[in-house]
């Protein structure tokens, strides 16, 4: 391929995929702060002797509507509870203290960081979303490699340009 047509393949690309690029990488540099934008979870009171895990997630079962438990946060600090993530609809957080007390509920799937990852994935528009924001990350990798592509043209042609001399020169050196 020659290098004006690389460079017309790297430009209408650039063109196509960058508001899916922008979009994905506004959303992005949000969720990288979810934890602010998440409402706070609520304090744990000490406990010396906590339950066994596994209790504590039967308890944060109970509160649900019954669906498996999918993961367990263990607390990072003894004010922190215990976070069970149910595999429901409405996607579940329990929040549990050590001694098996049920703090709190949340629903993730309507919160705004929930929108956001949705949106960043392209989740939320379906399948259709889901192949928008592949065929954004197979477009970078198109500039990238065309990009790639026109710079090492750029330099073999400036390579060639050194070795044969200036422009105008023979091969004894006149320059006429």
């Amino acid at each position: 391929m020659r290098r004006r047509s690389w460079f017309r393949l790297h430009q209408w690309t650039g063109l196509g995929v960058a508001l899916l690029l922008l979009l994905s990488a506004a959303t992005g540099l949000v969720l990288l702060f979810r934890d602010q934008l998440s409402p706070p979870r609520p304090s744990a009171p000490e406990v010396v002797r906590p339950l066994p895990l596994e209790q504590l997630v039967d308890r944060a079962v109970a509160v649900g509507d019954g669906s498996p438990a999918t993961d367990i946060g263990l607390p990072q600090a003894p004010d922190q509870p215990y976070t069970v993530w149910l595999d429901d609809d409405a996607e579940t957080e329990v929040y549990l203290a050590g001694d098996g007390r049920v703090l709190g509920t949340r629903q993730g799937v309507a919160g705004l960081t929930r929108l956001l990852f949705r949106l960043h994935t392209g989740e939320l528009l379906g399948p259709a979303g889901t192949l928008l924001m592949l065929l954004a990350g197979l477009g970078l990798l198109i500039l990238v490699g065309s990009g790639l592509s026109m710079l090492w043209a750029r330099t073999v042609a400036r390579r060639g340009r050194r070795r044969s001399g200036p422009r105008g020169a023979d091969k004894e050196g006149d320059t006429r």
